[in-house]
């Protein structure tokens, strides 16, 4: 029987998994009994998930009322994208300090293969790939902190990427977004800080510009 570490932790990726294909929607109420029923497990383990969904912030317990997958406002996204720059400006540069030529190689091998793949795949991709390729960044500084924080922020902007305007600009966005990337890499590289804040400024503009509701 596995234990409950384990339960908990398949309730949890389960419960976030069905959050970020869209079965439970932002505002849908969260019952523990269903999910463990789904699951086929006691409420105990779906219940300490839970806890763990609503202090990484993708769940809102509601006095008297239940539990809701997060709704997150158009302040509130802009905020997120404020804190992704100050936490990535510090991330860049610190890997400018610390990056090896391998990590250098390995960053740069990891856009080419998203840039081999065929564009209706780039644009299909786009948010998993980008996700990575910030992660990767987080974890050439050594801070798991760090890692941690930059995944509940990425992931909270890919939960509610599907309520941002269509711009009918994503291919373009799509190509700006990896040449910043490449550029980053390149700064990195040269340990030019400067250039790195001003790089991840220009990157968190283009998704103000073209992604806000």
């Amino acid at each position: 029987m596995p234990n409950n570490t384990l339960l908990v932790e398949n309730a949890y990726n389960y419960i976030l998994d069905q959050i970020l294909n869209g079965t439970i929607k932002p505002g849908d109420r969260i019952r523990e009994d269903i999910i463990a029923e789904q699951l086929e497990t006691s409420r105990t383990p779906v219940r300490e998930a839970v806890n763990q969904l609503c202090q990484n912030g993708f769940i809102h317990n509601v006095k008297r009322k239940g539990l809701y997958c997060v709704q997150i406002s158009r302040e509130e996204l802009v905020d997120l994208l404020e804190l992704r720059q100050v936490l990535e400006d510090y991330c860049y540069c610190k890997c400018a300090d610390k990056a090896t030529k391998e990590d250098i190689d390995r960053l740069n091998g990891y856009i080419d293969s998203f840039l081999a793949l065929p564009q209706e795949e780039q644009l299909a991709n786009h948010e998993k790939y980008d996700i990575q390729f910030h992660l990767m960044t987080a974890e050439m500084t050594g801070s798991k902190r760090l890692m941690k924080y930059i995944n509940e922020i990425e992931t909270c902007l890919l939960i509610v990427r599907k309520n941002l305007k269509n711009s009918g600009r994503k291919a373009e966005v799509v190509e700006l977004s990896w040449l910043l990337h490449r550029n980053i890499v390149k700064a990195m590289e040269d340990k030019d800080k400067e250039l790195l804040r001003e790089l991840n400024s220009e990157h968190v503009k283009l998704m103000k510009d073209t992604q806000l509701i």
